[in-house]
Parts: C-alpha cells; sequence; structure tokens
C-alpha cells in the first residue's frame, strides 16, 4: 500500500499564524510478482542442483549466475549477453525460454534508474583523424600500383618471343625436315706387320649368368586389431519407466550429458553415470545431442544397434526415429 502525503500551508491573518494539513491517501497495488532471478534460483534449488556444475555444463562464469539470480544487471558485461545468458540457464533448468527472456527484457527496460546496462567499449572504434586515413589511402594505392607492376613485369619477362635461326645454320644443323649430310672419319690404313710375327689371341672366358634372385616371402599378414572389451556396467538408475509402448532405450557407459528434445519440448536433459538407463517416450521427431556419442548405447525393440557415434565426438541433434537409428547401424 503506497502513502502520499500532502502538506497545505494556509496564512490566517497573520504572518506568524500557520495552519498544516495531512491528508494520506492510500492505493492498492499489486502484489510485486518475482524476478526473473528468483525464478531461476528456485528452479534450480528444486533441481537439486549447484551453480558450480552448472557453470561448468553452459560454460558461464559463476559469479555471472549468481548476478543474474540477485538482479544485479550492473555486473554483467551487456544486454545481449544477458539475453543469452538468461535463455541458456532458463533452457537448462527446463523452464520457457522465451519467456523468460521476454520477462528479463522488461524487468530491463522498466528500471526506474533509465540507465542501459554497461557495454564493453573496444579501443579499436575509436574514430582516426583524418589525415592518418588520407595518408593511409595514399600507401595502399602505391602498394596496389607497385604489385601491379611486379606482375607486368613478370608477364614481359616469360613472354620473350624466340629468335629464329638463320637459314645457313638452320640446313646445317637439318632444321625444316632437310638431314644433315653424314660425317664420315678417316680412318687411317693399319701399319703393314711382319708375317712371321704370330700374335696369339687368348680367348676370354664366357661370363657366367647372374644368379637368379632368390624368391621373397611376404611377411604375414597382421591381423586386423580388436577392440577391448568395454568394462560391464553396474546396475544404475532406470528413468522414463512410465513411457509405455517405448521402443528405444538409452544405455549410458560413461558419465555424460544426455539432451532429448522433441520439437520445443525437453524431455530429458541430466547428466548420466555408467549403467543409467532411458526408455524413449514413444514420440515423434526426438533428437539426441550428448558431448560423448561414444558412450551412448542405443537399444531398438530389446536389441542393441551400437553406439551413436566415436569416443569423445559430439552428436548434435541426432534423430532418435527407430526406423533412421536401424538405417544409421545398417550404414555403418
Amino acid at each position: 500500500m503506497a502513502k502520499v502525503t500532502r502538506i497545505t500551508l494556509e496564512n490566517s491573518g497573520g504572518p506568524d499564524r500557520r495552519r498544516l494539513h495531512l491528508r494520506e491517501i492510500s492505493v492498492n497495488g499489486d502484489t510485486p510478482l518475482e524476478s526473473v532471478g528468483q525464478d531461476l534460483r528456485h528452479a534450480r534449488q528444486k533441481k537439486g542442483e549447484e551453480l558450480e556444475q552448472i557453470s561448468r555444463v553452459l560454460k558461464i562464469r559463476k559469479d555471472l549466475l549468481e548476478a543474474i539470480e540477485e538482479g544485479n544487471v550492473e555486473a554483467l558485461p551487456g544486454r545481449a549477453y544477458v539475453i543469452g545468458f538468461v535463455r541458456s540457464y532458463a533452457d537448462y533448468l527446463g523452464l520457457d525460454a522465451n519467456n523468460t527472456v521476454e520477462r528479463m527484457k522488461a524487468e530491463i527496460a522498466g528500471r526506474g534508474d533509465g540507465k542501459e546496462l554497461p557495454t564493453v567499449a573496444h579501443p579499436a572504434e575509436r574514430k582516426m583523424p583524418s589525415g592518418t586515413l588520407i595518408f593511409g589511402g595514399l600507401f595502399m594505392l602505391v602498394l596496389i600500383y607497385s604489385g601491379y607492376y611486379l606482375i607486368v613485369a613478370a608477364g614481359r619477362m616469360t613472354s620473350q618471343p624466340v629468335i629464329p635461326v638463320p637459314e645457313r645454320l638452320a640446313e646445317q644443323a637439318g632444321i625444316d625436315g632437310q638431314p644433315s649430310p653424314p660425317v664420315v672419319a678417316q680412318v687411317p690404313p693399319p701399319p703393314a706387320t711382319d708375317p712371321a710375327a704370330a700374335v696369339t689371341v687368348r680367348a676370354l672366358p664366357a661370363p657366367s649368368a647372374p644368379p637368379a634372385p632368390a624368391a621373397v616371402t611376404p611377411p604375414p599378414a597382421s591381423a586386423a586389431p580388436v577392440a577391448a572389451p568395454r568394462p560391464p556396467l553396474p546396475p544404475g538408475q532406470k528413468y522414463g519407466a512410465t513411457n509405455v509402448n517405448s521402443r528405444i532405450t538409452i544405455r549410458v557407459h560413461r558419465p555424460t550429458l544426455v539432451n532429448v528434445r522433441g520439437g520445443d519440448r525437453l524431455f530429458m536433459n541430466r547428466h548420466l553415470n555408467p549403467g543409467d538407463t532411458y526408455l524413449l517416450p514413444n514420440v515423434v521427431g526426438l533428437r539426441l545431442t550428448t558431448p560423448d556419442a561414444g558412450a551412448v548405447e542405443l537399444i531398438v525393440d530389446g536389441s542393441s544397434v551400437g553406439f551413436v557415434g566415436q569416443d569423445g565426438a559430439v552428436a548434435n541433434n541426432v534423430s532418435l526415429n527407430p526406423n533412421d537409428v536401424v538405417d544409421r547401424q545398417r550404414r555403418g
């Protein structure tokens, strides 16, 4: 209830006589609603999660999450960052992200101090003097002209004309189909020898054939590497037991975050441990997102079809329709 006090000064015949009239007007107001930060804090406390865990998952600093919950927008970096942080935080907690963002915008617009959220000033956005701009433009023109001149000069060097061979030299070299005359070597006659002098020529032994190369035995083919067997899973928590007619079951082999969406609805957003399972509802259009595709096994109609992907690989919006899962398993 707001109270307005009115003070009236009246002179009644003398300079020293004054009367004060006080009147209180009561105006009924609506009970203020909880702020966006309070709603986010209550949703987090209801889920039993700590800010440290949420900060690691969303990659948002803990002090920024605390500022959002406390409504301390002056500690946040800027309007665009505030809207993005609030959307991610509300989506993680399973709240209506669009409604939460609109409420946050209304709270920012309705702040009585009339100040905008602080923005980050970038030193590079300072206006440069006009003289510096002119000098920079002239320098760029000089660089462009120098590059053009180098390209043209290189083209001229590579395209030099070929000087034709004189006809006399061409005829001697046999160019244009005219063969050059053969060169006859003048061999002097052998010197006269004495017939009495007999020259004995010793026959050289015939060269022996090189030994045949030894047959090379190829090395035995190495056996294909066998994947190490996965350790047995402990009995974990079972989620989605109330989903009747479920065809697909998710089974986790390592601690990882499992996010299952269907359109605008969030069905699962939880860190699961080895052995935990989740029976998906029989709904068309479900998609899976997880940071470790090799830790999530898919079971269709009671038979395992393998893992979503490689160990440590990120799986984003993978279709969970039974036909798509089976086709993906056949393609490998």
